[in-house]
């Protein structure tokens, strides 16, 4: 039950926000001032005016404000009489002087109170954001754009910051929120008044933040915490809290969840590493999966749909012109991507679907034509054994090593180099366990072109250069620049099957492009956008939980050979029709002659002819 708020409460609220914004609200409050005291006496001498002595009364308004900011007495023609005037008048200025001063100071003081951003909060319907990291902006911007249209929306963050700071790296990195206000508390999310300070009880959804440049180990405790603090709470317990965190050692998930409850908890170490592997053999996998996750493109929708309920998905799949079905969210909550042939649509299931924006979800008016004469069904062949080489270490790598394994064929290897004295023991303990690669580890500092030189580079499938995360995020990605532009100057043109690089910060992307590697995975910033998406509807994690099950359908960028006749001139509709064919779903392909971008296109118009295209993506079971 929603707490009742008072107008008094509001009313103070709301001057406490105009006076904390600082000279400028003060400014304007004692203008204010100003002008109500000068109207009040011109009015009043007005009144007591019986006798007709005062001027007209526009000319009354000006000399009371002149009198009221300037000093003036009577004046006299003996000595004595304007003496005492005199020391009257110093007398004033010294009272005034100290009265102002008092007044002054005890400004200053609720200035300084309303600064530190330790007044109650009385949003409802707000996102609320606890703690504080650099994933803090990739947060706050996709909120910003999912709030683009809504008339009133709120972020408040709690952090153990200064307030002031705050709001400058956030305007500094985001200058403009649009119709979002962005309120910042300080406070520590673990201390459960604080937490009362924004409002928690009333918040459409809860993200938690782990800190930076501490272990994994101290950030999960840090999330742990809160979970802990929201679900069993005082102030919070049996109260309904959509909250979304992430954990970034694999094995504090479970006792996250168990603290969280009803929380949603993300495996950020076990989305990391799947993201690298993928994107390892598939190049620009990670540009997809950006687009999907961020509100800046095609978007996750869930939309009931009467008209197809009792029909197969297959006929979903052909009835909208710029939407792409991609499963359905069943009506025991249970998300099936890419369901099996013969799927019906039953009453209560939700069509899950890829659309610029909801306004756009719409049943087409006629059937889309196909051609048939482009539509071919390749077989693929067996699967070759791959090789793959890793530069670098960290706590993600066994990670990746392990996933990497289940992909890959028998007879597969993979090659680490390593320069930390704890990758060594864990190559060593990891190398039984794998079923089809076989590993090998060698120390080196992966900057050193000498050793590079040795390695034989370009007879490597995959090349994966990972950020050591015992480092700071600047100096991890320096490392891993000075390596890519080392090992691009070896290949020389003559790179092996995709070259892909793990960044600890996005803003270095735009450096590292000058490499010329062929992908880069921020995985920090992908759990962001997931635990944003999820934020804005709780739905989308069992979607995404379906997307990076290696027993659900996952994204695949395919030669378009599987699919179309060579040359073929067609429209999405027929590659859609192709992928159906073959147990899958078609949601966008890649042109062949992207240029300088990336080429990936998601959801186009099923009606308009495509340009040359060397890959379809699509959702697949394997």
């Amino acid at each position: 039950m929603a707490r009742r708020v008072g107008y008094r409460a509001k009313f103070r609220y709301w001057f406490d926000n105009t006076l904390s914004r600082g000279t400028t609200g003060l400014i304007g409050w004692l203008g204010i001032a100003s002008v109500a005291m000068i109207l009040v006496i011109t009015v009043a001498l007005e009144l007591v005016d019986t006798e007709g002595r005062h001027p007209e009364p526009l000319r009354l308004l000006w000399e009371t404000f002149v009198t009221t900011f300037s000093l003036s007495a009577p004046t006299t023609e003996s000595l004595i009489p304007t003496l005492l005037w005199f020391v009257l008048a110093l007398g004033g200025i010294f009272v005034v002087g100290a009265l102002i001063g008092l007044l002054t100071s005890g400004v200053n003081r609720r200035l300084e109170q309303l600064r530190k951003g330790r007044s109650q909060v009385l949003e409802t319907d707000h996102t609320v954001v606890l703690g504080w990291s650099d994933q803090i902006y990739t947060v706050l911007g996709e909120l910003v754009e999912a709030n683009a249209s809504r008339r009133r929306a709120a972020v408040v963050v709690l952090a153990e910051q200064d307030k002031v700071t705050m709001e400058d790296r956030v305007r500094h990195r985001l200058p403009d929120t649009g119709r979002t206000r962005l309120v910042f508390r300080t406070g520590s999310p673990l201390d459960l008044r604080d937490l009362e300070l924004v409002n928690l009880n009333e918040a459409r959804s809860i993200i938690v933040l782990a800190p930076d440049g501490v272990p994994a180990e101290d950030a999960d405790a840090f999330v742990l915490k809160i979970l802990l603090a929201i679900n069993k709470g005082p102030a919070f317990r049996g109260r309904p809290h959509h909250v979304v965190a992430a954990v970034r050692d694999s094995r504090n998930l479970a006792v996250a969840e168990l603290a969280g409850g009803d929380a949603v908890v993300l495996d950020g170490d076990d989305i990391g590493a799947r993201l690298i592997v993928q994107t390892a053999r598939q190049s620009k996998l990670s540009v997809v999966y950006h687009d999907l996750f961020d509100f800046g493109g095609d978007e996750i929708y869930m939309t009931a749909e009467p008209a197809l309920v009792g029909r197969p998905f297959a006929e979903a799949l052909r009835a909208y012109q710029v939407c792409c079905p991609l499963g359905l969210l069943l009506a025991d909550g249970k998300t099936v991507l890419n369901p099996p042939p013969g799927t019906v649509i039953s009453p209560g299931d939700r069509i899950v679907l890829l659309a610029r924006d909801d306004s756009m979800i719409k049943l087409a008016t006629r059937r889309f034509p196909v051609d048939e004469t482009a539509i071919v069904h390749a077989v693929r062949g067996p699967a070759a054994p791959e090789s793959t080489l890793i530069l670098g270490w960290n706590r993600r790598a066994t990670r990746i090593i392990e996933q990497l394994d289940a992909y890959v064929a028998a007879g597969s290897s993979v090659d680490v180099v390593v320069d930390r004295p704890d990758a060594g023991p864990a190559v060593n303990r990891l190398a039984t366990r794998l079923r089809n690669l076989t590993l090998r580890a060698r120390t080196g500092d992966t900057r050193d072109r000498g050793l590079l030189e040795t390695l034989d580079i370009v007879a490597y499938h995959n090349v994966i250069v990972l950020a050591d995360d015992d480092l700071d995020a600047l100096t991890a990605d320096s490392r891993v620049l000075v390596t890519l532009l080392h090992v691009r100057d070896i290949l020389a043109g003559r790179g092996p099957g995709s070259i892909v690089s793990e960044m600890r910060d996005e803003r270095d992307r735009a450096l590292a492009q000058l490499t010329k590697a062929d992908d880069f995975v921020v995985s920090e910033q992908l759990v962001s956008l997931l635990m944003t998406q999820i934020s804005e509807d709780k739905h989308l994690e069992s979607v995404f939980a379906d997307l990076f099950d290696a027993d659900g359908a996952e994204i695949y960028i395919r030669p378009a050979s599987y699919y179309l006749r060579p040359n073929a001139q067609v429209t999405f509709a027929t590659v859609v029709e192709a992928a159906y064919r073959r147990g899958e779903v078609a949601i966008g392909y890649r042109v062949a002659e992207p240029g300088d971008g990336h080429g990936v296109v998601l959801n186009p118009d099923k009606d308009q002819p495509m340009p040359a295209v060397d890959r379809v993506i699509v959702l697949a079971s394997s």
